[in-house]
């Protein structure tokens, strides 16, 4: 039998009338006095439009690799399947672990850890190069934040050290 359609696609729909919904919710916040011009309401509408279109580039990936595909396949009962959606679970458990640790030890610190995290999790080996990576993208990040989006990030335990708040 003949699916109409695939994991992909199907995801990708129901994501594009997510982003939808949340483009139409996003619209509907009040302005105030002290909005700018963007307002409340840019950046969950730019969020939304970026769902739409990364969806939108889902389903197309997914028609071009249909196109190609020469026998069917029969993903969903394969093991692998299952083992991709555990290791999601694992890089999924990082995240929660991540904000478990933000507020204490900070964000510079955490950001790398969760980096180095991740990296060894996809099985890179510990070596030089993940933890320069980590540190530098930790770095990369707290500056982003704090100084392009001027937002203030958690210092934890290291602002009280170094005489902050």
């Amino acid at each position: 039998m003949k699916k109409f359609l695939d994991k992909d696609q199907a995801a990708g729909l129901f994501l594009i009338a997510l982003g939808v919904i949340y483009y139409k919710l996003a619209s509907r916040l009040p302005r105030s006095l002290i909005s700018d011009r963007v307002g409340a309401e840019g950046f969950p509408k730019l969020l939304a439009l970026a769902l739409i279109i990364f969806s939108v580039i889902l389903i197309l990936q997914s028609f071009i690799r249909k196109l190609g595909r020469t026998a069917p396949e029969t993903e969903e009962s394969s093991p692998k399947s299952w083992r991709t959606f555990a290791h999601a679970g694992g890089m999924l458990s990082l995240g929660f672990g991540y904000l478990l640790i933000v507020s204490r030890v900070g964000y510079l610190l955490s950001i790398a850890l969760l980096l180095a995290a991740a990296l060894r999790y996809q099985k890179e080996p510990l070596s030089s190069r993940v933890l320069l990576t980590a540190l530098l993208g930790g770095v990369f990040f707290w500056a982003f934040f704090v100084y392009a989006l001027r937002t203030p990030m958690p210092g934890g335990m290291w602002s009280a050290l170094l005489g902050g708040k």
